[in-house]
């Protein structure tokens, strides 16, 4: 049995990539890679987990995605995201970064992991 029905997330894409190994090569702190993961939802999911998730679709037709419009706002949308990831990188953090974590002392609840950072 499943806990959720449905799950919203990330997907894999390069630019959450990009972000991850910023932080884990110690160039971002959690913070930072909390806010990077939401620009311009990227790479948004839905995975449906249970049979009566899946039962709720049906089926209404579907359109063409015509490149020339949608590539352009794909592309607007990534570019925002970037000049936004660039943003973040210029401010000043004294936040909790890979080093941290690894060097240890670090606890469940420390105010400066963010909890939840798929919201």
């Amino acid at each position: 049995m499943n806990a959720y029905d449905l799950i919203t997330g990330y997907r894999a894409d390069d630019s959450y990539f990009d972000y991850a190994e910023a932080f884990l090569n110690n160039a971002i702190t959690v913070e930072q890679l909390s806010r990077a993961m939401q620009l311009g939802k990227l790479g948004e999911q839905i995975v449906i987990k249970s049979k009566y998730a899946f039962s709720k679709i049906k089926f209404e037709g579907f359109e063409t995605a015509e490149k020339d419009r949608y590539y352009v706002l794909r592309k607007a949308r990534n570019d925002e995201a970037n000049h936004r990831y660039l943003d973040i990188l210029e401010e000043e953090t004294d936040g909790l970064y890979i080093q941290d974590i690894i060097r240890g002392g670090i606890t469940n609840g420390d105010p400066r992991i963010p909890g939840n950072i798929s919201q």
